[in-house]
């Protein structure tokens, strides 16, 4: 049997599957909850509502990237409605994005890639 090559990995496989992305997924959430600027959305949010999110938020990745996880989250449109993300809001959470990819070591290609996914929801979460 034929090994495939890293160009027929998906994204997900490329990464290290679901633990990888999940230790993502906590190191962004965990930074951006602490955030200053970003603060006054975790602080609305229960114990049990910030459990879902953080879920719903690996579920998303997982399944975009390639993975066997399916997502039954909203689409982002509604999941994000009213809670007047701006576009400084947006670029503060990308960079907590990009700098739970830099602890973990992902490489450069697989960096861009999921940055990749995040960039494409933009206008769809970005209010004002």
């Amino acid at each position: 049997m034929a090994t495939a090559s890293v160009t027929d990995k998906t994204l997900y496989a490329r990464i290290g599957g679901y633990d990888a992305i999940a230790a993502i997924v906590d190191e962004f959430i965990q930074t951006l909850s602490s955030d200053p600027q970003m603060a006054r959305f975790a602080a609305a949010m229960n114990l049990e509502s910030r459990k879902r999110n953080r879920q719903l938020t690996l579920d998303y990745l997982c399944a975009k990237s390639g993975g066997p996880t399916l997502y039954l989250g909203k689409d982002m449109k509604t999941a994000h409605e009213g809670l007047g993300i701006s576009a400084s809001d947006w670029n503060v959470a990308m960079d907590h994005v990009q700098r739970a990819v830099v602890k973990f070591k992902v490489p450069e290609r697989e960096s861009r890639e999921l940055l990749a996914l995040f960039s494409v929801l933009k206008d769809q979460i970005v209010e004002r």
